[in-house]
């Protein structure tokens, strides 16, 4: 969506994502301030927003590659140096419960969904 609107159109987006009202979006977007309310009435800019918030929230996960880098750090000790132990075993639990549901430390199986049927049943005896 973001290749339909203007640099300054972005701008604005991206401030009503932080907060901003349509007023305070739009000047600062460089906008008289009475465009902003008629600017977010817009589909487009709708979109735009919510694209912005969903890839804000997106950030604040953690993925797999940033869970095995914490835990990589706890097991060489890295992380010790500054942290209290009670600290560092509620952080452990988190890094620890985030894998599970991510599935970050399954290891992918060998896809053998043969089933081979041996006829061993001897008959007329």
């Amino acid at each position: 969506m973001k290749e339909n609107l203007s640099k300054k159109e972005i701008v604005f987006c991206r401030l009503k994502a932080e907060g901003k009202s349509d007023i305070e979006a739009a000047e600062q977007a460089g906008f008289l301030k009475q465009t902003g309310e008629k600017l977010s009435k817009q589909e487009r800019i709708q979109k735009e927003i919510m694209r912005q918030l969903k890839e804000k929230k997106k950030q604040n996960i953690a993925d797999d590659e940033e869970i095995l880098q914490f835990l990589t750090s706890v097991m060489k000790g890295d992380a010790y140096i500054e942290k209290s132990d009670s600290i560092m075993k509620d952080r452990m639990k988190a890094a620890e419960l985030l894998g599970k549901r991510q599935n970050t430390f399954e290891q992918p199986e060998l896809k053998n969904d043969a089933v081979i049927i041996v006829d061993d049943i001897v008959k007329g005896k």
